[in-house]
């Protein structure tokens, strides 16, 4: 799915070493309507460097296309779903391009 980053909560540690991060994408439809979209990244403790490099890389704001897992869990009969996040590759960022200098004396 593709959207824009709408969140990006705490890095949290577990008590295994493993490392978890939660962060938001709103994705617009063509009519114009936004659907929030919550994903889950885990990464145990000999990865736990990719977390940090998400977090490094992608910034609110951003446009990013997200491969994800769905996995569900029953708990006291009912049913959870989770959006396992395993790749995400920035579209473009929400910073507008420079303006190219059109003062050179290039013919093209």
């Amino acid at each position: 799915m593709t959207g824009v980053i709408a969140t990006i909560g705490e890095k949290k540690t577990l008590d295994n070493g493993a490392v978890v991060l939660d962060y938001t994408v709103n994705e617009t439809s063509e009519n114009g309507y936004v659907t929030p979209f919550n994903f889950n990244i885990y990464k145990s403790a000999e990865f736990s460097e990719f977390v940090d490099k998400f977090i490094e890389f992608n910034k609110v704001g951003d446009k990013v296309e997200v491969e994800f897992n769905i996995r569900g869990k029953e708990y006291n009969g009912r049913i959870y779903n989770n959006l396992s996040h395993w790749r995400c590759d920035k579209v473009s960022t929400g910073e507008p391009l420079a303006q190219e200098d059109e003062s050179s004396d290039l013919p093209f």
